[in-house]
């Protein structure tokens, strides 16, 4: 919407351009360049929008104003043909920023963002050649309205492909954004920000895990009873306080998943059995220290885990879950607040 917005600017400072040929005044001409430097304005605002999710509006308001001030002073003055190589020398200079600002941000969707920055570009080197031609053939006032030469016409054409481009480019590139939004969304456990069971079993859709993985199912003990004693809100804290601590703990290798309810998995790849049995174990010491606060009363929260490991390859997903399963359900039975490997009967 910021980008048509810019778009019927543009058009209302090409309307007010032909009036100003067709009548020579000056407070038409002076109009069409601040409509002009105005739209471009509102096109950076686009970009910071585009990039950041806001559009400063305070920006676009003081970049139009600060345009605006000189164009009006020199049309005032008469000297028109110096109001438009300012209009194409702000022109040339915003639309340039923004082709850089596009140019940075290209590892979103490489190949449509890279073109959208290079017709940037394009464009800002015809305002440029605007102001080149118009210095060598125009004075400071004109007579017959806005400068009619070569470098204006490719200006005009350039305007038109560019603009068209750019704005189906970014219509496209939109599109991709909502769909990478959603498929995360989808892969994303809304309470935790983990990765949920989706994510998990997507990863490894062809189900064999890669040899030498380990595995750790991880359940926070007594935790219907907390929920019943301290209320859902309270339950929730302490699965996002959980799913932080899990986060911390990992390595950018590692996954972290919220099975659900009160149910985490940690996905090792590359490690040993002591490796991932240590992890367990720093993962359960670390959340018996943890405090949560219930609505003003300390609490603790403790968590029993079950570890399993692809010592071989060709191991599927659900035998390594299935027997790590089996490993928390002995801490369960052994007294909750520990890890067990799998086929152990001890703590």
């Amino acid at each position: 919407m910021t980008w048509s917005a810019s778009m019927a600017i543009v058009v209302l400072s090409v309307t007010a351009f032909a009036f100003f040929n067709a009548s020579g005044n000056l407070f038409l001409g002076a109009a069409a360049g601040i409509l002009l430097t105005t739209a471009i304005s509102l096109h950076y605002g686009g970009l910071v929008q585009f990039r950041d999710g806001r559009l400063p509006v305070r920006t676009v308001i003081v970049l139009s104003a600060i345009w605006a001030l000189p164009l009006a002073t020199a049309f005032a003055l008469g000297f028109d043909g110096l109001g438009f190589w300012l209009v194409n020398g702000f022109s040339a200079a915003l639309v340039f920023y923004c082709g850089v600002g596009y140019w940075r941000m290209r590892s979103e969707s490489r190949a449509s963002i890279t073109i959208i920055a290079c017709l940037h570009h394009f464009l800002a080197a015809t305002f440029v050649l605007c102001i080149i031609v118009g210095i060598q053939e125009a004075p400071l006032y004109l007579v017959n309205g806005s400068p009619q030469n070569w470098a204006e016409v490719l200006n005009l054409v350039a305007s038109v492909i560019a603009l068209t481009g750019i704005g189906g480019l970014l219509i496209t590139v939109h599109q991709e954004r909502i769909s990478r939004r959603h498929q995360h969304n989808a892969l994303t456990d809304a309470l935790t920000g983990l990765r949920n069971r989706r994510a998990l079993f997507e990863f490894y859709e062809g189900e064999v895990v890669p040899q030498n993985t380990g595995i750790i199912v991880l359940d926070l003990d007594e935790f219907k009873v907390l929920n019943d004693t301290y209320g859902h809100a309270v339950g929730d804290m302490v699965l996002r306080n959980f799913a932080g601590l899990l986060e911390g703990l990992v390595e950018p290798r590692d996954m972290a998943i919220r099975l659900g309810g009160e149910e985490f998995v940690l996905i090792l790849p590359d490690r040993s059995t002591m490796e991932a049995l240590a992890l367990a174990e720093l993962v359960r010491a670390s959340a018996a220290r943890m405090v949560h606060d219930a609505n003003g009363k300390q609490i603790t929260c403790t968590v029993s885990a079950g570890v399993s490991f692809a010592e071989k390859a060709g191991k599927s997903l659900d035998t390594l879950l299935r027997k790590a399963d089996n490993a928390l359900y002995l801490s369960k039975r052994n007294g909750r607040n520990r890890v067990t490997a799998p086929d152990s009967q001890a703590a």
